[in-house]
C-alpha cells in the first residue's frame, strides 16, 4: 500500500461510490482503503472506525438528498412542489439505494452533523407547506408528517423491493399528503 495522505473529500467520494455500487452493507474500512490504495489505518485520520465511516456516508447522503429535493421544488409551488419533491426523494432512493440506506441511521447523541442535515431536509418541506399558506408551526408539523410518510414508504420499498404496484401507491400517498395536510389549499 502506498503511504499517502487522503483528503476527507476523497474519502467521502470514494465511500459514496462504494455504497452506490455495492450497497451500504458492503461499506467497510478495508474496501474503501483498497479503493484509495492506502492501508485501513490511514482512514482513522478522518473517521473513528467503521461507525465513523458509516456516519460520514450518512451525513453526505442526507445532504445530497436535501439538494435533490430542494432542486425539485425550485420553480414549482403548492401541490406541484410537494409532488416534485416526493418524486425526487423516491428517485434518489431508487438510483442510490446504498446512500438511501445510510439515511436510515439515527443521529448519535454526541455529534449534531447528521441531525443538522436532517433538519435541512425537513426545512425544504417546511418552506413548501408555508408557501401553501399554512401558518408557522402548522407548516412544520405538516412537513414532519409528510417527510415521515415519504421516508417510511421508501424505507419499506427499499427493504422489500420495488414492484410496479408501488408507483400507483406512491402517487396515492403524495395525493393523500397534499389533501390531508393542507386541505383546501
Amino acid at each position: 500500500m502506498a503511504n499517502q495522505k487522503i483528503s476527507l473529500n476523497g474519502l467521502t467520494t470514494t465511500s459514496l461510490a462504494l455504497v452506490d455500487s455495492e450497497g451500504f452493507d458492503a461499506l467497510n474500512l478495508s474496501a474503501v482503503a483498497g479503493q484509495l490504495n492506502v492501508g485501513p489505518s490511514a482512514l482513522y485520520t478522518h473517521v473513528d472506525g467503521l461507525s465513523g465511516l458509516r456516519y460520514l456516508v450518512a451525513v453526505a447522503s442526507t445532504l445530497s438528498l436535501t439538494d435533490t429535493v430542494r432542486d425539485a421544488a425550485i420553480g414549482v409551488a403548492g401541490r406541484d412542489a410537494l409532488r416534485a419533491m416526493g418524486n425526487a426523494y423516491r428517485s434518489f432512493a431508487q438510483e442510490h439505494p446504498g446512500r438511501f440506506a445510510s439515511t436510515l441511521l439515527p443521529p448519535p447523541a454526541d455529534d449534531s452533523r447528521l441531525a443538522s442535515a436532517n433538519e435541512s431536509l425537513l426545512s425544504v418541506f417546511t418552506m413548501v407547506y408555508g408557501a401553501m399558506g399554512l401558518p408557522p408551526d402548522s407548516d412544520r408539523m405538516a412537513a414532519r408528517c409528510c417527510r415521515s410518510a415519504i421516508h417510511g414508504f421508501l424505507a419499506l420499498e427499499h427493504s422489500t423491493g420495488t414492484t410496479p404496484a408501488h408507483d400507483a401507491e406512491f402517487d396515492h400517498l403524495l395525493g393523500a399528503l397534499a389533501n390531508g395536510l393542507a386541505p383546501g389549499l
